[in-house]
Parts: structure tokens; C-alpha cells; sequence
């Protein structure tokens, strides 16, 4: 089973070979467009009822406070995505360069 730990690592690896691969493009890019969006899609539509299938029965209140728990950090992460995004400014290709196309 791959760990949390190992699946962020392999993650950020992916992400490094798609920055180094903007410097220079060789071959196919590691991240397509379409691949970077179904990621933030699936990223955004986890919910709190599929955090709470993967944890341990509780009681009632025990129940309450967690799923509070997790919709706060959900909407952190999504609220991290989005800054991200926002933040992002693609320079535009050089002319010379073709632009990069989906698979």
C-alpha cells in the first residue's frame, strides 16, 4: 500500500519533471492540461462522507466534531488550490515556440 507520505512525494516528483519540462520541452510534457485538471477536479469534490468512510465508527458527537474537522480542512486545501491558481501567471510562449496541446 502506498503511504500518504509516499504518494505527496511521488506527487511532488510528477510536478517536478512537468516544471523542468517547461525549461525544455523534449518529448511529451510529464502533466498534460486535461491530467492537471481532472487532479484539482477530484481535489475539490472530495467531501467530508468520503474522509469519514476511510476512518473508525464513533459516537454521535465524536461523528460531528470530526466531519466539522474535515470540512475545515477540505476547505482549506480547495482555498489553497485557489490561491494558487490565482496566483499563477503563464507567460506566453516564446513566437518560436509551438504552444504545449493535449493528449
Amino acid at each position: 500500500m502506498v503511504t500518504p507520505v509516499a504518494r505527496r512525494a511521488g506527487v511532488r516528483a510528477m510536478l517536478d519533471r512537468d516544471e523542468a519540462y517547461d525549461q525544455d520541452p523534449n518529448g511529451e510534457p510529464p502533466i498534460s492540461v486535461l491530467r492537471y485538471r481532472r487532479a484539482l477536479r477530484a481535489a475539490i469534490d472530495v467531501g467530508p462522507e468520503f474522509v469519514a468512510e476511510q476512518g473508525m465508527p464513533r459516537s454521535g458527537a465524536e461523528a460531528k466534531a470530526y466531519s466539522a474537522g474535515v470540512r475545515d480542512a477540505l476547505d482549506t486545501v480547495v482555498g489553497a488550490i485557489a490561491r494558487g491558481i490565482e496566483r499563477v501567471q503563464d507567460p506566453a510562449p516564446p513566437a518560436d515556440e509551438p504552444p504545449r496541446t493535449e493528449k
